[in-house]
C-alpha cells in the first residue's frame, strides 16, 4: 500500500463545518478571506480534516480507513487544499504566519481593485458562492447556519443616523442605549453551544459597537476555539493598539464604518472629534495584516459631497466599499433620521454611482429594475440566518425587529420548530403583501420586510422608505431610457458637488401610535 509522501497540518486560520446527513462541507481560509464548498466524497474528507485541532497533523491513514478513499486519490486532493491555504505541510509558526500575511497583502495590492471592476461585475447578481451553496444544502427549517450577535447598543460614537434603540440626535438629548438588559458571557457560551449543536457556521459581532461589550475578547476567543467563522462590524475606536490582537483571531471579515473621505464630514456624523483619524488608523493596520475588510458608509445629507471618496480609500486599502442609501427610522420608532435621506434631485446623481448596489444605468438589466417573482419570499432572512438582540431575542435580521423567541428562555430547536411567528414569516410570499409588486416602480424596489415592520408593525404593509427609493430609481431609469446621458467619473463628481445640501438640526420624534 502506498503512503502519502508529505505530512499535512490543519492551519490555525481555518475553520468549517461538515454535515454528515447531506454529505456537504464548507471550509474557510480566514487569513486569505476565501471559503470553499465540498460535496460527496470530498466533503467526507473535509469532515475528517476538521476533526483535527488547529495546527495538529492530519492522520492520513486514518482518513483512508474511514473514507475508503485510497492514498493515491487523497494525495493530490490534499495538495490542492494546501494550495488553497486549507492545509499546510509545516506547523505554522509566528514567522511563517507573518510571511503568509505578507503574501496575501501583496496579492491583494496587485489584484484588480473592486472599484476598478466594470459596472456589471459590481452589481448584486445572483451568483453562487460557497456559503450560499452550503447553507442551501443543509437548510431544513431547524438548522441555524449564521447569526448576527448585537452584543450591546452602547457605542463609542454617537452617529446621527443610528437606528438602534436609545440613540441620540443632538448633544442635549439623553442617551438610552444602556437601558437594555444584556446577556452575560455565560449566557453566550450556552447559546453558542446550543447554536453549534444545531449547525452554526458563522457569527457576526455587531452592536452598537461590539468592543463596547466588556467581555468581547473572551467571546472572540470562545468562538475561535469553537471553530466558528466570525465577522466583526465596528467603528474601530476601541481597538486602537489592539488591531493585531483582533487579527490573531482571524476574523472572516471586518466591516469598518467610514462615512467620508473628509475627516470633518465623518466626524460631524459620528459627533466624535478625531474619530475619522482613529478609524482610518485601524483600517491601515488591518490592511497591513491582510485582514479582509469592508468600508461601510451610509450616504446622507452631511456627507453627500464627500461620501464617494470612501471608494477611493477602499481601493487604497484593499477593501470593498459598501454604501447604503436607504436611511430609515430607528428600531424604537424615532422617525427623525429620515430627514437625513437624499432628495430625489440628489438621488438622480447619486444613483448613477456604479459603486452602489442600487446603481441605475444601462449596464444594469432593465436599468436597475428587476421583475420580482411574487410567488417567492422577499428575502432569505430567518431561514438559516438570524440576528440576536443584546437580551437574547432571536429575530430574522438586524433590520427586522419581529421576535420569534428568547434564547435565555428557549432552546434554538424550540424556537425554530415551535414559533408560530417564525412559521408565518417563513411561509409569507410577496403576493401576500399589501400593494407590493403591483406597480411598475415595484420592479425598482429593494423590498425589505424589516423596514415594513419597523414602520407598521406588519411586514406585509409597504414602508414609505422602500416605496420612496423605488419611485426615485424608477423615475431615473425611465429618464435614462429615453435619453441616455453618459457620465464619466469626473462628470459624476462635478455633478455631485453642484447639488445643494440641507443643513439639519435633528431632534428625536416618535411615530404616533
Amino acid at each position: 500500500m502506498s503512503t502519502l509522501s508529505k505530512t499535512y497540518y490543519r492551519p490555525e486560520w481555518t475553520c468549517g463545518r461538515y454535515n454528515e446527513e447531506k454529505q456537504v462541507a464548507i471550509m474557510y481560509n480566514l487569513l486569505a478571506g476565501f471559503s470553499y464548498f465540498f460535496d460527496s466524497y470530498s466533503a467526507v474528507v473535509i469532515g475528517e480534516i476538521l476533526k483535527a485541532k488547529k495546527n495538529d497533523d492530519i492522520n492520513a491513514s486514518g482518513i483512508e480507513t474511514v473514507t475508503g478513499i485510497s492514498m493515491e486519490s487523497l494525495s493530490p486532493f490534499f495538495d490542492t487544499l494546501m494550495q488553497c491555504g486549507l492545509l499546510s505541510n509545516t506547523i505554522p509558526t509566528l514567522e511563517s504566519i507573518q510571511l503568509y500575511r505578507q503574501d496575501v497583502y501583496e496579492d491583494r495590492d496587485t489584484d484588480k481593485a473592486w472599484v476598478d471592476k466594470p459596472t456589471r461585475e459590481k452589481l448584486p447578481m445572483e451568483v453562487s458562492n460557497a456559503e450560499q451553496a452550503y447553507f442551501s444544502a443543509v437548510e431544513d427549517g431547524k438548522t441555524i447556519c449564521s447569526c448576527m450577535f448585537e452584543l450591546t447598543y452602547r457605542c463609542s460614537e454617537m452617529c446621527i443616523h443610528c437606528y438602534n434603540p436609545g440613540a441620540t440626535r443632538n448633544s442635549a438629548e439623553v442617551s438610552h442605549r444602556e437601558d437594555h438588559k444584556e446577556l452575560t458571557m455565560e449566557d453566550y457560551k450556552h447559546i453558542i453551544d446550543d447554536m453549534y449543536d444545531n449547525g452554526l457556521v458563522k457569527v457576526c459581532l455587531s452592536g452598537g459597537d461590539p468592543f463596547s461589550k466588556e467581555f468581547v475578547w473572551e467571546l472572540l476567543g470562545y468562538l475561535y476555539l469553537k471553530g466558528i467563522a466570525v465577522d466583526v462590524f465596528t467603528n474601530g475606536q476601541r481597538i486602537i493598539k489592539k488591531v493585531k490582537r483582533l487579527a490573531d483571531f482571524y476574523p472572516r471579515l471586518v466591516g469598518i464604518s467610514i462615512y467620508s473621505g473628509v475627516a470633518e464630514d465623518h466626524d460631524a456624523i459620528t459627533r466624535i472629534p478625531g474619530s475619522w483619524e482613529k478609524s482610518m488608523q485601524v483600517v491601515k493596520e488591518l490592511h497591513e495584516l491582510a485582514v479582509p475588510m469592508n468600508l461601510k458608509c451610509c450616504v446622507m445629507q452631511p456627507n453627500l459631497h464627500s461620501y464617494y471618496i470612501v471608494a477611493d480609500l477602499a481601493k487604497k486599502f484593499g477593501a470593498v466599499p459598501q454604501f447604503e442609501i436607504n436611511i430609515t427610522e430607528s428600531n424604537d420608532g424615532d422617525i427623525c433620521a429620515k430627514q437625513l435621506r437624499l432628495t430625489e434631485e440628489q438621488l438622480q446623481v447619486v444613483l448613477r454611482d456604479n459603486n452602489l448596489a442600487l446603481y441605475v444605468g444601462k449596464e444594469a438589466p432593465n436599468y436597475g429594475g428587476m421583475e420580482r417573482d411574487v410567488s417567492l419570499s422577499s428575502c432569505g432572512a430567518g431561514i438559516s440566518g438570524f440576528c440576536m438582540s443584546p437580551n437574547g431575542d432571536l429575530r430574522a435580521c438586524a433590520a427586522f425587529t419581529q421576535v420569534y423567541g428568547n434564547l435565555q428562555e428557549q432552546s434554538v430547536k424550540e424556537i425554530l420548530t415551535g414559533s408560530s411567528v417564525l412559521k408565518e414569516w417563513r411561509s409569507a410570499i410577496v403576493a401576500d403583501y399589501t400593494d407590493c409588486g403591483k406597480y411598475e416602480y415595484c420592479n425598482y424596489c429593494s423590498l425589505c420586510a424589516g423596514i415594513n415592520y419597523s414602520e407598521h408593525k406588519d411586514f406585509h404593509k409597504p414602508a414609505e422608505s422602500n416605496c420612496y427609493l423605488a419611485k426615485c430609481r424608477f423615475n431615473l431609469a425611465h429618464k435614462l431610457m429615453e435619453h441616455e446621458e453618459p457620465m464619466s467619473r469626473e462628470q459624476f463628481v462635478k455633478a455631485l458637488q453642484k447639488l445643494p445640501v440641507e443643513t439639519l438640526e435633528l431632534k428625536r420624534v416618535y411615530r404616533k401610535g
